[in-house]
């Protein structure tokens, strides 16, 4: 039996798409193996850049981490610092005619050599002693934050405002 050349390339390229089938079957997992692989090396190479770009910048972040650590109070272990910050912060809302309420401290809290203590306080004043107290407690750096402030207008007295706030303290140990 003799096949003719149409005969010959039909079977030929029936036999190739039947090859190439098989291959893309068989290959199919490894095609997309193969892409996921792509992706993440390109997200990983991303990473290491930006890893990279960090540790160039670190010498930078711990010289700023030692100017603001020396902002910080040091109070040794005898000092009872929460009866010290709460006199503190009294004696700065008095200096600006701001009346204190009622304070009440919350647990002292450690995050590795920082101590911070949240101060809730209950105040009563003028909307000016409000502001010089809140700008003289900014003017003393990351040692103060206040968290939370809630004002409102005493209805039984004319411009005086009323409310509450918590004062962050951060401090360190000896």
């Amino acid at each position: 039996m003799k096949t003719s050349k149409r005969e010959t390339l039909l079977g030929l390229i029936a036999l190739a798409a039947i090859l190439f089938g098989l291959t893309y079957w068989l290959a199919g997992s490894r095609i997309a193996e193969q892409r996921r692989m792509k992706d993440d090396k390109a997200r990983l190479l991303h990473q290491i850049e930006l890893h990279k770009r960090i540790l160039a910048e670190q010498n930078g972040w711990l010289s700023r981490l030692e100017e603001l650590r020396g902002q910080l109070p040091v109070y040794d272990d005898k000092t009872a610092i929460t009866a010290e910050l709460l006199k503190l912060i009294k004696r700065t809302a008095d200096e600006h005619g701001l009346d204190l309420v009622r304070t009440q401290p919350y647990r002292e809290e450690q995050n590795g050599s920082l101590y911070e203590l949240g101060v809730s306080c209950n105040w009563e004043g003028k909307l000016e002693s409000l502001t010089h107290f809140l700008y003289d407690l900014q003017k003393q750096g990351i040692r103060f934050d206040v968290l939370q402030l809630n004002a409102q207008p005493d209805a039984q007295r004319d411009r005086i405002l009323k409310g509450s706030m918590t004062v962050d303290c951060a401090y360190r140990k000896k």
